[in-house]
């Protein structure tokens, strides 16, 4: 029995490596953006309570995949239909799974928030990191939003 004892100890002692410098390790990238949305008067678009807010069963989001707009609906996702809404403190954000297609150089995500309104989102990736893209530039409706040179989380206002 004791040299049983011994032999495990010796193993946890062998696997035990401190030059971590050889180690691969696999590192996840989000890539989600957090969108608040607000009107001219400074009314959330994405409070449940607020008539004139976006309906959540309303909103579609779709992937420009190979020049085709495909919809996103797989019931096998945490997400299926790619977003979702939820409060920030007093606002409310939709946070966007945004397209990372490897085919598309600058993938683009459309959120079709009604029957009239239809944004764009595009983003450019960095995927030399790993095999998990890494969001390095966001922009909505053509207009640069996000960069991560600011450092900061994913997230930016609009006004509609």
């Amino acid at each position: 029995m004791k040299a049983i004892i011994t032999l495990l100890i010796l193993t946890v002692f062998i696997s035990c490596n401190k030059d971590d410098s050889n180690e691969k390790t696999t590192v996840f990238f989000d890539t989600s953006v957090e969108i608040s949305a607000k009107n001219v008067n400074g009314e959330d678009l994405l409070n449940p309570n607020n008539p004139n807010a976006y309906k959540t069963e309303n909103i579609k989001i779709y992937y420009l995949i190979n020049g085709e707009k495909q919809e996103v609906n797989d019931n096998k996702m945490d997400y299926p239909r790619s977003f979702l809404v939820y409060q920030n403190g007093e606002d409310f954000r939709i946070r966007i799974f945004k397209n990372n297609s490897k085919i598309e150089g600058l993938p683009i995500t459309y959120i079709k928030w009604n029957e009239n309104e239809t944004d764009t989102i595009q983003t450019e990736y960095d995927r030399t990191y790993s095999n998990e893209p890494r969001m390095q530039k966001v922009w909505f409706n053509g207009e640069l939003k996000w960069d991560i040179k600011n450092g900061e989380e994913g997230f930016f206002k609009i006004l509609k």
